[in-house]
């Protein structure tokens, strides 16, 4: 995702339309970042949960919230070592 991000933010740094164009609107590549969307949404909720019964850190959550994709992962881990998961 964030390789994704990068590769959009460069195209649209260096005005290339047709990779823009492409990217947005072409039907094949929407329906492929749906398929990728569905893991990282899933993780969200899965994290989210476990921040309001066990974490209660506001900081943690503003991060989960507002960074989604990119912090989600990280906060898994830290769920996985302090045992949270049950």
């Amino acid at each position: 995702m964030i390789v994704f991000f990068a590769i959009i933010t460069i195209a649209a740094i260096f005005r290339q339309q047709a990779f823009l164009s492409y990217v947005f609107f072409d039907e094949t590549f929407v329906n492929i970042k749906m398929i990728f969307t569905i893991p990282i949404f899933i993780l969200w909720v899965y994290d989210m949960i476990i921040w309001s019964k066990h974490d209660k850190h506001v900081g943690r959550f503003f991060l989960i919230f507002f960074l989604l994709g990119i912090y989600g992962p990280f906060y898994f881990r830290r769920i996985v070592k302090n045992g949270w998961q049950k």
